[in-house]
């Protein structure tokens, strides 16, 4: 919960007192508190104009707000803090992020990749533009991951080549201020799900493999697959450090089967690996019509989830600190909680508009669309075992299959 707000819109996520927020941005364990910085727009429920909001907590449970950590006041950035990452380097906290700049008539004409450090983790110094462009690519590249592999620093960044397809590029330092830039991490690998553009690039390092995680725009839906405007997934192979190169050895799959998750980041502490994501990514028409803009706000992270690899499959759970879930009937399920489902069959009506069902390994989310009063459905096929829910005020996050399927969306 967001201890201290006067009007609490979620009890389990994280959300804005007002304006439009969305990517999770610098995730970080940091003078003893986790950190979880956020794409925000004070000013607006739009995308116009974006800074870093930032909560911290000690627990993933209870947060915290704090004043917005990076604000536009460069040149480079004028427009808008967008999409970044952090890492902690001899007890200070340097973010890096993309600075996007617009013309007179609000359109995006420029970004750029820039850094800040912070000794406390709250204020921040800009350290400016880090590198030119890369040639080959259009303005579109954006969301620096940072991260360190055999005594040197790596930065993945989303783009977009100049043949307008998506792409993954890397830079190299020795010293978070001197940067080479080594080229596609990917080369000609996934070509499949490049689309026209890839997004909030990341990897993280989990029993001696390396799972890597973006979400590439402009995806044609299959059956049962890469159904919502936007996906994030992963897969999983093999970081060269010396190379700078990303060997692939898994075929794509998304993180989430639901309506809305986008732009996933992750935080490694304490033995294990945590992500979250944002539960906004939706068609235009939807958003603007999204029923919380009556309110002054849009969008909520998703929960903070420990992720873990199985064999060539990454597991998703709900962490642990948020408390035990109850196991009940689906008719005993009264709103708001952490609930647990033992039985193979049953209906859930969180709403009019919203539906959840299992029949067997089938479990089907049914949802009738706000802007468009039409139903849609989203479905996952396995073993889906014990199925759990965090259902709060507007969003629920369903897991099932111990961690192999996780759905989210939101309801009104």
């Amino acid at each position: 919960m967001i201890v201290g707000d006067e009007e609490r819109f979620e009890e389990f996520h994280i959300y804005p007192t007002h304006g439009l927020l969305n990517d999770p941005n610098g995730l970080v364990y940091f003078k003893d508190q986790y950190h979880v910085f956020y794409q925000w727009n004070p000013w607006g429920t739009d995308h116009k104009y974006k800074v870093w909001g930032h909560v911290v907590s000690d627990d993933l449970v209870n947060w915290h707000r704090l004043p917005e950590a990076l604000v536009p006041s460069l040149p480079e950035d004028q427009s808008g803090i967008y999409s970044g990452s952090t890492i902690v380097v001899d007890d200070q906290l340097y973010a890096f992020y993309t600075g996007n700049v617009r013309n007179e008539a609000g359109e995006s004409i420029a970004s750029y990749q820039m850094g800040a450090v912070s000794t406390d983790g709250v204020h921040f110094t800009k350290l400016g533009k880090l590198f030119d462009q890369p040639a080959g690519f259009t303005r579109h590249v954006r969301d620096p991951k940072i991260f360190k592999q055999n005594e040197t620093y790596f930065l993945l960044l989303g783009a977009q080549r100049l043949d307008l397809t998506g792409d993954i590029i890397i830079y190299s330092s020795p010293d978070l201020h001197h940067w080479d830039f080594r080229g596609s991490l990917i080369d000609d690998q996934l070509a499949e799900v490049r689309g026209y553009m890839i997004e909030c690039p990341d990897i993280a390092f989990m029993d001696g493999q390396a799972v890597l995680m973006f979400s590439p725009q402009g995806l044609t839906a299959k059956a049962g697959t890469l159904e919502n405007i936007h996906n994030t997934g992963y897969v999983i192979g093999e970081f060269d450090a010396q190379r700078a190169k990303f060997a692939v050895q898994s075929s794509f799959e998304e993180l989430d089967h639901g309506f809305e998750f986008y732009a996933s980041q992750t935080v490694s502490h304490a033995g294990r690996t945590l992500l979250w994501g944002w539960s906004g990514m939706m068609p235009e028409a939807r958003e603007q019509t999204l029923p919380t803009i009556a309110d002054g706000w849009a969008h909520v992270l998703s929960l903070p989830r420990e992720v873990s690899l199985q064999a060539k499959q990454l597991l998703q759970k709900p962490v642990a600190e948020l408390g035990p879930f109850k196991r009940v009937e689906a008719t005993e399920i009264t709103g708001v909680g952490l609930w647990e489902l033992e039985d193979t069959t049953w209906q859930l009506k969180l709403s009019a508009t919203m539906y959840i069902e299992r029949t067997g390994d089938q479990l089907t989310m049914r949802r009738r669309q706000w802007e468009s009063q039409q139903w849609e459905e989203r479905k996952i096929t396995g073993a889906l075992a014990m199925v759990q829910l965090v259902i709060d005020q507007d969003i629920v996050e369903v897991f099932a299959g111990d961690g192999q399927f996780v759905m989210t969306a939101r309801y009104f």
